[in-house]
């Protein structure tokens, strides 16, 4: 089921997302006197194909839907009657060829624009920022929060959710700044300054598991009191092993209680290679399991490696005590809508953020700052769009938002072959005043190809490599 709607996702985000980036090409070629042959959504052999229009324009679906194309007329590629000469893209002034290559990116820029605005009238339901018991010695602890505190700004960004919280610290990080935190604590508004200088979000690695940035300046979700219940054992691991399972609830860890499951979680996590005796309650009757945590590496805010413990289980708050947290008056969840004006400023908020994020990610992968790692291909936008087409249908919309930001600033880079390779050089035609040397376009388009060619086996290879890790 999951493959199936990560396939889904997958064909649904790609095939919307480049039929918006060729359309882009195609509506201003035609717009600006430029004759359309073909406009094809995918590459390789045709599955579907119909003409239609005074100019017999192909419309065409190919197998390999990784792209697509428009085919103009082009005196370069085939030759062009005397009376339609005048319709040729390379007979077009620099500027109309400069126009018509620049809508693809534009149109992916816009329709990211629309995405997100829809995301934010349909409604985005989120986890409300409330902090559970702080580390000591953590960044969230040394600015100023305690248990039960709620976040509402970081970095003069309003943060309505966990997602929200989330993306302004990887922000911050990422510029490696100092930022300013707002916090709700027993109703008062309280303010602090949370240190990111030492984060690094971007030095990440692929044979390890997913980095929480959350996580790793101190954030745990917060939890009304309660034993943690377990939801899911994994296969071969020291809970299995030990004989834990699903349903189970364990009430004491060493013959003492805990506050909640991240309590408990954290305990186990001091323990790496230590054995550790639960309390389990399981069918009405109690009984003591011994399970010796696996010991993993984990990498804190300051860049210091430490060993935690796993057991390898999923846990989650017994029944009862979310009833009762409900009772109080407490609700977890909550959901952003707002009216066209608003999700509209809130989409040009969150287009910019991610833009601006996406060029420092770049900047760090050129300077080495940030890890190769975190180039991802296909099949991480194939799980992730299957992931969030489960979610619902808000959470699908802003997936299919970012993925277009990334195409359009990925078309963008001044790299051969792309659309900003072919935008620098109209930019060097109209400086120079003629047209660059074909034997320089060629070397140009042959270092294009096998940049791409190696970005795109580094991007499959780290996607496998999170797939087995």
């Amino acid at each position: 089921m999951n493959i199936l709607m990560s396939l889904l996702g997958f064909l649904i985000t790609i095939a919307v997302l480049v039929a918006f980036h060729e359309y882009g090409h195609f509506w201003v070629a035609r717009k600006l006197g430029v004759k359309v042959l073909t406009y094809s959504l995918g590459f390789g052999p045709t599955l579907w194909s119909t003409r239609k229009g005074p100019d017999a324009i192909e419309y065409r679906i190919a197998a390999f839907p990784l792209g697509g194309y428009v085919k103009m007329l082009d005196e370069r590629e085939a030759p062009v009657d005397p009376s339609e000469q005048h319709r040729a893209f390379n007979s077009q002034p620099v500027w109309k060829r400069f126009l018509i290559v620049l809508a693809g990116p534009v149109a992916n820029i816009l329709l990211a624009l629309v995405l997100w605005m829809m995301m934010f009238m349909v409604g985005v339901q989120g986890v409300l920022p409330k902090v559970g018991v702080v580390p000591a010695d953590s960044v969230l602890a040394r600015s100023g929060l305690q248990d039960g505190d709620v976040i509402t700004q970081v970095g003069g960004q309003a943060i309505h959710s966990l997602s929200d919280l989330r993306l302004a610290v990887l922000e911050g990080g990422v510029a490696g700044a100092k930022v300013p935190i707002e916090f709700e604590h027993q109703g008062a508004v309280n303010t602090g300054t949370l240190d990111l200088t030492k984060l690094k979000p971007l030095q990440g690695n692929h044979q390890g598991p997913a980095r929480d940035v959350l996580r790793e300046i101190g954030y745990r979700l917060w939890s009304p009191k309660g034993d943690a219940l377990i939801h899911k054992v994994m296969a071969a691991s020291p809970a299995e092993q030990a004989g834990l399972k699903k349903g189970d609830i364990i009430e004491e860890i060493n013959g003492s209680t805990y506050r909640d499951p991240w309590a408990l979680i954290t305990r186990i996590e001091h323990s790496p290679g230590k054995p550790v005796t639960l309390t389990v309650l399981r069918d009405g009757r109690t009984e003591q399991i011994t399970v010796t945590p696996k010991t993993e590496t984990s990498t804190n805010v300051d860049g210091k490696t430490t060993s935690v413990g796993r057991i390898g289980a999923q846990l989650g708050l017994v029944p009862d005590a979310v009833a009762r947290a409900k009772a109080d008056g407490i609700q977890m969840l909550v959901l952003e809508r707002y009216n066209p004006v608003e999700a509209l400023s809130m989409a040009a908020s969150r287009s910019w953020a991610m833009t601006t994020l996406t060029f420092n990610v770049f900047g760090g992968l050129l300077t080495g700052q940030a890890s190769l790692s975190n180039l991802s291909g296909p099949v991480a936008i194939a799980e992730y769009a299957g992931q969030s087409l489960v979610i619902g249908f808000s959470t699908f919309l802003g997936f299919m938002a970012l993925v277009s930001l990334s195409l359009a600033i990925m078309n963008l880079l001044p790299i051969p072959l792309l659309d900003g390779g072919h935008l620098v050089l109209y930019v060097v035609e109209a400086l120079r005043g003629k047209p660059a040397e074909a034997a320089l376009e060629a070397v140009a388009t042959k270092i294009g190809l096998a940049f791409l060619v190696s970005l795109m086996a580094l991007a499959f290879y780290n996607d496998i490599s999170r797939l087995l890790h």
